[in-house]
């Protein structure tokens, strides 16, 4: 990312020495003075990086574009393609790397990027690729083409508009890697687990006489056993980001395919109302060997932005997205069966297909009025989705269901009978949606830059389509609200700001699936409310943030009359500690500390903490750098004990991992590198359960390896 930099002489007594003037200088013993009209000579600076590498100082917020750290009244936090290489873990690399902010927590389950901000859960098919919605699938997101990742904490339809699966809590941006100036080739060998090997390629080079064009590629292919039994994980991928950089127009095309091929994908337990067992060895693995989630992505986005002067531009971003599980045929939620351990699964063959198309598109720029800078945004976007299926619950032909059987501390998992190939039910279309929305928003900032005033509103409507009849859908419901937005920052002094905000987010409706009383039932899109304040601090070595705040939702669950609706609100209150920066010129951290106090209101479980919600989650990586090429690290990450359901019936103990690292880089002639770097996650090889909620339970891990070696030829 690059911000035009600006310098002015206004008015200014220029000194001119030496040529002509210096006889005039020898012979009146003064220089003569001349006063020049306005200069603006423009230029451009690399985006800055926080000391220690690990945060950039600035995140792009789609509506507002880039903007500092320290210029926003809420809490933004970019991570840089450093950060990403400290974390590497084929398949979680991502989880790994937005954990690092103390507001994400995982859900567990490596199989899926699931995460909450702020206890409100984010589905990965709501990340945002280079600022385009829904272009990403729910698992094992390569991260072989990102350059950084930014993580807002808190509602953020107002920034980044709508969402294909309605996550209001947080948002999740990954920018991809475009062309430096200088040419690049890039080999890098990893290896983890038990025997997985991934082979990756970093391509880029810049044309043109002013290298304004750039194409930059990123291709990926791995195979092999992954650190849980029986797992086995096959991919490739290949990414390739077209860019243009004019004196006016900024542009950039990626084309993105992936195929997976992951055999025993690890999956969580469902208690079934049993006690919570002791936690079995980290690589325990309750799927069937022969199992399989085999897919393929197609990912296509666009952005452009185009200054028609230095006050203001045009922008905007479009994306295709579709997404083939061709066969998603896996051990049907493994259920407890007793308190030693026993589990008994059955088996589905489910294949699923969609597609997204989004865009948005709008204008930013800059008016004065007396002692007020308006920076103003207006956007329009809109998402339409659609997507279908087919279904087969194992049984055979005479109707009954397969079982299989195993045990969560011996590997086992058998099977009563051998099951014949799947009947598939006909395709059907599983519902469609058409997303759009309407922002306006006003960053104010006074002369003197003490005070900053954010105001936005927002206007999203929803059409949700549902009974498709082979040839369109014959039914559909429409809604549509409006949400304010506003902020306050106030500068204390150089280096500190204190801000405020009051943030709303409006989340997806959705038909009630039919195994409830009120199956086929609409709801409206929840709306989330947040509030805080809070203090940021930056001394250009160490920066960071604390504040307080509070959400509220409306909370969802089946009563006991299986009619699921909204029952009553939930309630997250807290307060969080975020740190970045050097300490001294050999040690650097990054991460922070949040506490959680969520609680359900209203409802049969009015005053009940909210499950999988713990009230604790710390994470904190520290760095040393020996010496220009010997680097160590380690991190340790906490998270407090969870309740399991929504009646608070059982709790997951609190646990804590350390993670280590070093890494060895040897400089190379024309500023190329060779590096050699070994992660250790889990280096206690501690055993512990992670809450997913709804009395679902799963496994993060053993402990287990990455070593990489790269070389830039």
């Amino acid at each position: 990312m690059r911000k035009a930099v600006a310098w002015s002489l206004m008015g200014s007594a220029v000194v001119l020495w030496g040529g002509p003037w210096a006889e005039a200088a020898e012979t009146e013993d003064k220089p003569k003075e001349y006063t020049l009209s306005d200069i603006v000579v423009y230029g451009e600076r690399s985006e800055d990086v926080y000391a220690g590498g690990y945060v950039a100082r600035e995140s792009g917020l789609q509506a507002l574009g880039s903007t500092d750290f320290m210029d926003i009244p809420f809490n933004a936090t970019t991570f840089t393609e450093k950060a990403i290489s400290r974390v590497k873990q084929p398949g979680n690399t991502l989880v790994q790397l937005v954990t690092l902010d103390p507001t994400v927590t995982s859900r567990g389950n490596k199989t899926y990027n699931d995460i909450k901000i702020r206890g409100f859960s984010i589905s990965p098919h709501d990340y945002f690729l280079n600022g385009v919605s829904g272009m990403l699938s729910q698992s094992s997101i390569p991260m072989n083409f990102v350059e950084r990742v930014e993580v807002v904490s808190g509602p953020d339809t107002l920034l980044h508009g709508v969402t294909s699966s309605g996550s209001v809590g947080g948002s999740i941006n990954l920018v991809p890697k475009v062309a430096e100036d200088t040419p690049r080739i890039t080999f890098t060998e990893t290896f983890s687990g038990k025997s997985h090997y991934e082979h990756a390629l970093d391509l880029g080079a810049r044309f043109g006489k002013n290298k304004e064009w750039g194409v930059r590629a990123n291709i990926d292919a791995a195979d092999g056993n992954t650190e849980f039994h029986h797992e086995r994980m096959a991919y490739h991928n290949i990414f390739v980001n077209f860019d243009y950089r004019g004196e006016k127009t900024k542009a950039q095309l990626l084309y993105g395919y992936r195929y997976v091929n992951q055999t025993a994908p690890t999956f969580s337990l469902n208690l079934n109302g049993h006690e919570l067992p002791p936690a079995p060895s980290g690589d325990a693995n309750f799927q069937l060997p022969w199992s399989r989630y085999r897919y393929n992505n197609n990912i296509l986005t666009l952005a452009v932005e185009h200054a028609f002067s230095k006050d203001w531009q045009a922008f905007f971003h479009a994306g295709y997205h579709d997404e083939d599980w061709n066969s998603c045929y896996e051990s049907y939620y493994p259920m407890l069966m007793d308190n030693q351990g026993n589990f008994q699964a059955g088996i589905e063959e489910v294949p699923i297909a969609f597609w997204r198309l989004s865009f948005d598109a709008g204008l930013r720029g800059k008016v004065k009025t007396g002692a007020l800078t308006h920076n103003l945004v207006f956007r329009v976007d809109r998402m339409s989705s659609n997507g279908g299926g087919q279904d087969w619950y194992g049984d055979d032909e005479f109707g009954n269901p397969y079982t299989f059987y195993g045990n969560i501390y011996d590997h086992s998992i058998l099977q009563n009978v051998t099951p014949a190939p799947p009947r598939l039910d006909p395709w059907y279309y599983s519902g469609a949606k058409i997303l759009s929305g309407v922002t306006v928003v006003d960053r104010l900032v006074t002369d003197d830059e003490k005070w900053t005033f954010l105001a936005g509103l927002r206007y999203q409507k929803e059409k949700a389509f549902r009974n498709h009849n082979g040839k369109d859908y014959t039914g559909s419901y429409s809604t549509s609200a409006t949400s304010p937005n506003v902020g306050v920052m106030y500068r204390l002094s150089p280096e500190a700001k204190l801000y405020a905000n009051y943030m709303e987010g409006l989340g997806n409706g959705y038909f009630v699936p039919r195994r409830y009383a009120n199956g086929g039932a609409y709801l409206p899109p929840q709306l989330t409310k947040q509030c805080e304040v809070g203090v940021k601090w930056d001394t250009k070595k160490f920066a960071g943030s604390f504040s307080i705040f509070s959400l509220e939702q409306e909370n969802a669950y089946a009563d006991a009359a299986k009619v699921y609706d909204y029952h009553g609100r939930q309630k997250n209150r807290g307060a969080q500690v975020t740190v970045f920066g050097e300490l001294s010129p050999k040690f650097s951290l990054v991460g922070g500390l949040m506490y959680l106090k969520a609680t359900q209101s209203g409802g049969a479980n009015d005053g009940r903490e909210l499950h999988a919600t713990p009230n604790w989650n710390a994470s904190l990586m520290a760095e040393y750098k020996a010496n220009p090429n010997w680097t160590a690290f380690g991190r340790l990450t906490y998270t407090g004990s969870a309740y399991l359901t929504p009646a608070n019936r059982a709790k997951v103990p609190a646990w804590y991992r350390v993670d280590v690292g070093v890494q060895y880089e040897k400089p190379l002639a024309d500023g190329k590198a060779m590096r050699v770097g070994l992660n250790v996650f889990n280096v206690l090889d501690r055993r512990y359960w992670c809450a997913r909620g709804n009395d679902v339970v799963a496994l993060e891990g053993p402990r287990s390896i990455v070593l990489t070696f790269g070389y830039d030829f």
